[in-house]
Formats: C-alpha cells, structure tokens, sequence
C-alpha cells in the first residue's frame, strides 16, 4: 500500500469511528469492528489470484 493510500485510509477511518460512535450505539460499533476484522483476516488467509498456479489446458501427447 502507498503512502498517500495508506493516509487517507487512516483519515477515514479516525473519521468513521468518530461519526460512528457519536451517531450509533456502542454495540453497534463493536459489530461493524470485529466484522471489519473479520474481512481483513479472510482477505488476509485467502489466497490472491496472482500466488495461484494456472491450470494447463494443453495434453501432453506423443505421436
């Protein structure tokens, strides 16, 4: 992640716990927290579609 991403991720996200516990109740921000935890620890266990190995279409076939 850049820099620049990486500071605006961070803005937001101070942002979005400041508007969020100012508007919803405290309950509803520990279940919007532990499902964001919950997606980072799948995106982060998920394999990306670059590490995977591509299937070969071609049969190897002797003449």
């Amino acid at each position: 992640m850049k820099l620049p991403q990486m500071i605006v991720t961070t803005v937001a996200a101070i942002a979005f716990g400041y508007l969020g516990s100012q508007y919803f109740h405290k309950n509803v921000m520990y279940a919007i927290g532990g499902g964001m935890v919950a997606l980072g620890a799948g995106a982060y266990l998920a394999p990306s579609k670059s590490q995977e190995k591509p299937i070969s279409t071609q049969t190897n076939q002797s003449v």
